[in-house]
């Protein structure tokens, strides 16, 4: 079987500097693609690939969004340490931030609530409610030492500030290109 694909787009800044997509949803009537593109959020019509309305709502690199089971609201999170909720007319209603970048946003498929988390903390948004309740941060994971015990012919390396493994050359080589954390881009040189 032989996939052929429908439409493709590659996202460029203004200077025409390719993107880094972050993370993609679909409205669940399938009928639009949000992505999460450099410090943009972008809504594309699924039907033809043409891009409908690219959102500017965060000052850094957006990492994540999710859409609502109902179709009535989506969310980003960013780099800049906020989550923006977006109606489905394309207008933020709601901006709320966290003590870090944010990793992951995702909505409970029944009550329509938004879970939100950094690597400091997480927040629930209900959208009866029009507040958040946030939660600090849970036990730190487990150390370095037990991955490595794990996988010993792996050569693992541990970022500092936000936990996150990666093999250790492949670190070692995207903190030298960009003197940052390649998932959480604190500067290396920064403390905690």
């Amino acid at each position: 079987m032989r996939a052929v694909p429908t439409w493709i787009d590659k996202v460029h800044d203004r200077d025409k500097v390719e993107q880094c997509i972050y993370d993609l949803a679909f409205k669940p009537d399938g009928s639009q693609l949000i992505v999460a593109a450099g410090n943009r959020v972008l809504v594309y019509d699924t039907s033809d690939g043409t891009l409908i309305q690219p959102l500017k709502g965060h000052k850094d690199i957006v990492y994540c969004v999710a859409y609502a089971k109902d179709g009535k609201r989506f969310a980003s999170g960013s780099a800049d340490k906020s989550i923006v909720i977006w109606t489905s007319k394309l207008e933020g209603i709601l901006k709320y931030t966290h003590n870090d970048s944010i990793q992951c946003v995702a909505y409970n498929p029944v009550t329509h609530q938004l879970a939100s988390c950094s690597s400091g903390d997480f927040g629930l948004w209900s959208p009866e409610q029009k507040s958040v309740s946030k939660h600090k941060r849970w036990p730190k994971p487990l150390s370095w030492q037990y991955y490595r015990s794990l996988l010993p012919d792996v050569s693992i390396t541990m970022c500092p500030s936000c936990f996150q493994m990666f093999h250790s050359e492949d670190y070692e080589l995207l903190v030298l290109q960009h003197n940052s954390c390649p998932y959480c881009r604190r500067p290396i040189d920064e403390p905690n």
